[in-house]
């Protein structure tokens, strides 16, 4: 068996439910869309992707976006911008062979885990607090402020008797 020949035979990892971001090449809010490789070419028959399918608008000057990314690069991309189903972003799950030209996705293992997002909801937690620090802080310096101008109309009464 020839080397092309086993490479296009190359088991690719199937992802379950993933969210599904915006573009991040274009200004268009459209989801990416998640496809699989149906030809044996270069080795990568049934590997999966995700990629813009926002089209040229009629009598809009954006033009039609080219952007492509392989899924386990996508998920790996997300993961470090911290996306997660907390963040509310609509899922693609599509069943495997049901999109144009056959392509779709599997319904598999989730991105993530119990731990990741375990993790997640505890770095929410603290920017929770920090956001309230943040507004106590605020407080506190306009008290201050008000305080400094009251004690200032207070002292400039008393010298200007």
């Amino acid at each position: 068996m020839s080397s092309s020949a086993s490479a296009s035979r190359r088991s690719w990892p199937r992802y379950g439910a993933v969210p599904m971001t915006r573009c991040p090449a274009c200004p268009r809010t459209t989801p990416l869309k998640r496809l699989v490789i149906t030809t044996g070419k270069n080795g990568n028959l049934g590997r999966e992707f995700v990629k813009c399918e926002s089209k040229q608008e009629q009598g809009k000057k954006l033009k039609q976006c080219a952007h492509f990314e392989w899924l386990d690069e996508y998920i790996e991309r997300i993961q470090l911008e911290g996306a997660s189903r907390e963040l509310d972003l609509p899922l693609e799950a599509e069943k495997f062979g049901s999109g144009p030209s056959g392509c779709g996705n599997s319904i598999g293992a989730t991105v993530g885990d119990a731990t990741g997002t375990a993790e997640l909801k505890k770095l929410n937690k603290q920017m929770k607090k920090l956001i309230e620090l943040k507004k106590q802080g605020n407080l506190m310096a306009g008290i201050f402020y008000v305080c400094v101008i009251s004690l200032a109309f207070v002292y400039l009464m008393i010298i200007s008797r």
